[in-house]
C-alpha cells in the first residue's frame, strides 16, 4: 500500500467513516418469522405466535443502483434432505434474500433425480431441494466444485438437464435464474452467465481448483491449482470482459485450500488479486466450509470498489449435528461448519463513466438450527434468535448461538485496502 498525503487521508478517512456504517452486521432489527410448524409443545406454540414478523434490510436501491448477495455453499447431506418441507429452510432468512436483484449460491451436489439422494462422500440433491433456494430469492448458482462429478458423468448431464427444467420453469413465471460451471465435453469453452439486470450487464465466471477425483474434469469449469494455471484463468478473465463489455465481472471460485480454517495464505490473496487487477470487480470464493475475512478496495482515482470475499461458510448443511453445548468457546471444526454468511452488496453507476461505486455493504450472519422436530433449518445468527430461544425455551441453543455469535465477531472482520 503506498503512502498517502494529507488529502488524501481525510479523503479516506471520510470514506472510512462510511464504510464502518455499511460493512455492520445487518441483522440487528431482524425477527424470527411467526409461521413455526416446528415446536411440538402447547407452550412453544403460544411463545412462538407473539414473535413478530421480521423487519426488512434497509432498502436504498433506484434505478441506477444493484444489490447483489453472496451466500455460501449449499449443502445436501442426509439430514438435509430427508425433511418434508424443503421451502421451511428459507423461511426465517427469504426477507433478506428475495429482495436483492440477484443471489448467488453454490450448488455443493450433483442434481439428478433419476438416482436417489445421497449423502457425503458422494452427494447427489433432488431437484425440490434446489428449488426451493430458488423459490426463497436465489437465482445465480454455481454449479463447480469438488462434489461436481460425485455421480460420474452420467450426475453431470442429468444435473445439466435439471437446471434447464428450472431455467424453464423459471421462465413460465416471468423470472430469470441462472446456472453455470459445467459444459458438453473437452472441446467446449468454459461457461459463464451474461446477466441483464435492471439495465445493469453483470458477467458471472465460476470455476473450480478442486475436484475429489479427476473424471470427467473436461465437462467441468476446472483450473489447476497452479501459477501456470493461474495466469492463463487472469487471461481468460481479461478477455472474457473485452468481448462482454459489462458494469461487473463476478468470478466464484471453489479454491484449493485447507477446509475448515480461517487462514488466508498470502499466495490465494495475491490470486485474487492478480483477478481484480484483470477485470474481476468480485472474487467470491468458498470452499472452506467456514466463513473467512472480506476484503474491500477503494480506488480513490476512480472512487471505485473492489471486493473479496475469502469464503462465506455453510448457507446449509447438515454438518453439525452435535453442537458442542458444553463449552464455553465451542470452536470446534464441526462447531464452526454450523454458520454462514451473506454479504450484501450495493452498487450505483457513475455518471463520469467511471466503474460503478459500492454505496451499501451488509453482513448477514446466518446459522443452521436444528429445530424440536429435528430439522434442519437457516436462521438469523443475531439476538433475535437468541432471545426466540429463551423464550421457547431451548436454553442450551440459547447459550450455543451467543457464544457462536461472539465467535464470528471475533474471528472474522472486513479488511479495508487503499489503492
Amino acid at each position: 500500500m503506498r503512502l498517502l498525503n494529507k488529502t488524501h487521508r481525510i479523503y479516506i478517512c471520510s470514506l472510512f467513516t462510511l464504510l464502518l456504517i455499511f460493512s455492520s452486521c445487518g441483522t440487528t432489527n431482524t425477527k424470527i418469522e411467526n409461521e413455526v410448524p416446528e415446536v411440538e409443545t402447547a407452550e412453544e406454540l403460544e411463545i412462538a405466535q407473539e414473535i413478530k414478523e421480521p423487519e426488512a434490510p434497509v432498502q436504498i436501491e433506484d434505478d441506477n443502483t444493484i444489490s447483489l448477495l453472496f451466500a455460501g455453499d449449499i449443502m445436501a447431506h442426509s439430514v438435509n434432505y430427508v425433511i418434508s418441507d424443503y421451502p421451511k429452510i428459507w423461511r426465517d432468512v427469504k426477507y433478506i434474500i428475495e429482495p436483492c436483484d440477484l443471489s448467488f449460491a453454490n450448488i455443493e451436489a450433483p442434481i439428478d433425480d433419476t438416482r436417489k439422494p445421497h449423502t457425503y462422500p458422494n452427494f447427489n440433491m433432488p431437484q425440490a431441494y434446489v428449488e426451493a433456494a430458488v423459490d426463497a430469492g436465489f437465482d445465480v448458482f454455481s454449479l463447480c466444485n469438488n462434489h461436481t462429478n460425485d455421480q460420474g458423468l452420467g450426475g453431470i448431464k442429468e444435473t445439466m438437464k435439471t437446471v434447464q427444467r428450472l431455467v424453464d420453469r423459471s421462465k413460465e413465471r416471468n423470472e430469470n435464474i441462472y446456472f453455470s460451471g459445467l459444459k458438453d465435453g473437452k472441446k467446449a469453452e468454459m461457461t459463464y452467465n451474461l446477466i441483464d439486470k435492471k439495465g445493469w450487464k453483470i458477467l458471472f465466471i465460476p470455476v473450480t481448483e478442486i475436484l475429489n477425483q479427476p473424471a470427467h474434469s473436461e465437462y467441468i469449469n476446472y483450473i489447476e491449482n497452479s501459477e501456470a494455471a493461474h495466469n492463463s484463468f487472469a487471461w481468460k478473465v481479461k478477455e472474457l470482459r473485452q468481448k462482454h463489455p459489462c458494469d461487473l465481472v463476478v468470478i466464484s471460485i471453489h479454491a484449493y485450500e485447507v477446509e475448515y480454517t480461517r487462514t488466508i495464505p498470502d499466495s490465494r490473496d495475491d490470486f485474487y488479486m492478480q483477478l481484480l487487477d484483470a477485470g474481476a470487480d468480485i472474487v467470491w470464493s468458498n470452499h472452506a466450509h467456514i466463513i473467512k475475512d472480506r476484503k474491500y478496495i477503494f480506488y480513490h482515482e476512480t472512487n471505485s470498489q473492489k471486493v473479496i470475499m475469502f469464503a462465506n461458510g455453510n448457507t446449509i448443511s447438515g454438518q453439525r449435528t452435535k453442537p458442542d453445548f458444553s463449552s464455553t468457546n465451542p470452536i470446534g471444526e464441526r462447531d464452526n461448519t454450523g454458520d454462514g454468511l451473506m454479504v450484501k452488496l450495493t452498487f450505483r453507476k457513475q455518471v463520469n463513466g467511471n466503474p460503478p461505486t459500492l454505496i451499501n455493504s451488509e453482513n448477514f450472519f446466518i446459522t443452521t438450527y436444528i429445530n424440536t422436530a429435528n430439522e434442519y433449518v437457516v436462521k438469523p445468527l443475531n439476538q433475535d434468535f437468541v432471545n426466540y430461544l429463551w423464550d421457547v425455551p431451548r436454553a442450551n441453543w440459547a447459550k450455543y448461538i451467543t457464544r457462536r455469535i461472539d465467535i464470528n465477531k471475533k474471528h472474522t472482520k472486513d479488511i479495508i485496502l487503499w489503492q
